[in-house]
């Protein structure tokens, strides 16, 4: 709504600045200067608030092309994610990540796991933690004690 009530102001302002000029290209030589000069001032001003006015559209222009970009970003990322459970990846030319499935459905941040190489995955950001099929638990035997309570 703001946008349209700019534009509608900018125009208004075009429209006085272009009816002033006409003034100055039909005024006889019987004005006297006095009016010429508040008619001049009026030309000044209506054309300063022109040039704030295209100034302030410029920038919202810019700031929807940079959210549109931003947009096209997003929907170019989710084209390329697939979800592997229990993390996704980057699928392109090439295979990158594996990455967080909790930072991405919660905060849409590509977040790379870190592992050790054996299925086992930790989240640097979240500190969630993830294993796949190549993940094999090390159980550590209970050391045997010669201590006996009885």
């Amino acid at each position: 709504m703001t946008d349209i009530v700019t534009i509608s102001s900018m125009l208004s302002s075009i429209k006085t600045a272009s009816d002033i000029a006409k003034f100055f290209r039909d005024t006889d030589l019987s004005f006297e200067k006095a009016e010429q000069k508040l008619k001049l001032a009026e030309l000044i001003s209506a054309l300063a608030d022109t040039k704030m006015q295209v100034a302030e559209i410029q920038d919202l222009i810019s700031t929807k092309d940079k959210k549109i970009k931003e947009l096209e970003e997003a929907i170019e990322i989710k084209a390329k994610l697939k979800w592997e459970a229990p993390y996704y990846w980057l699928v392109d030319k090439e295979k990158d990540g594996p990455f967080c499935q909790q930072c991405y459905d919660k905060d849409s941040e590509l977040i790379h796991l870190q592992g050790n190489g054996e299925g086992y995955w930790n989240c640097k950001t979240c500190k969630n933690h993830y294993t796949d099929s190549r993940y094999k638990q090390d159980f550590t035997s209970v050391v045997e004690s010669k201590f006996d309570p009885w």
